[in-house]
């Protein structure tokens, strides 16, 4: 059986604020989030508290829903900037999505929007896990990561159903 992990949305809260304070002290200035869905937009908006710059979205599809932990043969494009923004012409963005975990989509994200007129392409991603990556985050590609987590899997507030429940799980650590 899968290890397991529950974090709550103080939890979260807290990385995101700790992630928000490495992405200022880079020493680039990003003017926009480009969230990757469904995973990226709800850590893009609490970044947007404290960075104080606009969210755009991309939505990709890897991960079978039905199958927990499965993966499709290959990244496909849901939702995407297309035509990119005249306003993000030049920009420098922050990719954001909620974990570093097989660094495929992540890949396909940077390896598209590297196709597009922009100044710098950062990465931010609230949990980056400790495993071999089968994807790989192309050459000067800033990084940032709140923090990194064995590879278990992560169940996040947002998807729960109970939160109540969920929070209890929390509360009691992994399993």
């Amino acid at each position: 059986m899968t290890q397991k992990i529950w974090y709550t949305y103080d939890d979260i809260h807290r990385v995101i604020k700790g992630l928000a304070e490495k992405i200022r002290n880079s020493g680039i200035k990003y003017d926009a989030m480009i969230a990757i869905g469904g995973g990226g937009f709800i850590p893009a908006r609490m970044l947007r508290c404290f960075l104080e710059i606009p969210i755009y979205a991309v939505t990709t599809a890897y991960y079978d829903n039905d199958h927990e932990g499965k993966v499709t043969n290959e990244v496909k494009k849901i939702q995407w900037l297309d035509p990119l923004p005249e306003v993000l012409k030049g920009k420098n963005v922050l990719v954001i999505d909620e974990v570093d975990d097989s660094r495929v989509t992540m890949e396909f994200c940077l390896t598209e929007l590297q196709k597009e007129d922009f100044d710098t392409i950062g990465v931010a991603v609230l949990h980056e896990k400790i495993k071999a990556k089968a994807g790989k985050i192309p050459e000067n590609i800033p990084y940032f990561s709140g923090i990194t987590v064995e590879d278990w899997w992560i169940n996040y507030p947002w998807d729960a159903l109970d939160i109540d429940q969920h929070n209890e799980l929390a509360a009691k650590g992994r399993n």
